[in-house]
């Protein structure tokens, strides 16, 4: 049976290795896995924090501190992130709005006389 000091080293050490996982997949824009270690992650801080007021497991504290910044920057840099995709995503739907508004002025209708240019001169 684990202890509560084992138990939270063990749990650390786990916290560490999603964390490190999610800044890796952060920096290749695989927003989908960083979704997906963030919801791995929230049983363990569920765990450490019942953990947290057991005799030993106060040696911890600059750890998870530690833990917890770097899960801090990731979010930080994927809340900038989420905000560059939406102001391109709007961009993308002015232009697109644009096109249609244009498109009819350079379609002809079916059986329209194409117009004839004669060199005048």
């Amino acid at each position: 049976m684990e202890t509560p000091v084992q138990q939270t080293a063990r749990l650390l050490i786990a916290l560490n290795e999603l964390i490190e996982q999610e800044g890796v997949h952060l920096r290749a824009d695989h927003f989908d896995l960083v979704g997906d270690i963030r919801q791995r992650t929230d049983p363990i801080v569920r765990q450490l924090v019942a953990l947290a007021g057991l005799p030993g497991v106060a040696e911890f504290r600059l750890q998870v501190i530690a833990v917890v910044e770097r899960s801090s920057h990731h979010a930080r840099l994927l809340q900038a992130r989420m905000e560059e995709l939406g102001a391109e995503i709007r961009r993308t739907d002015q232009a697109r709005h644009r096109a249609a508004q244009l498109a009819p002025i350079y379609v002809r209708s079916p059986g329209a006389a194409v117009p004839q240019f004669l060199a005048a001169g």
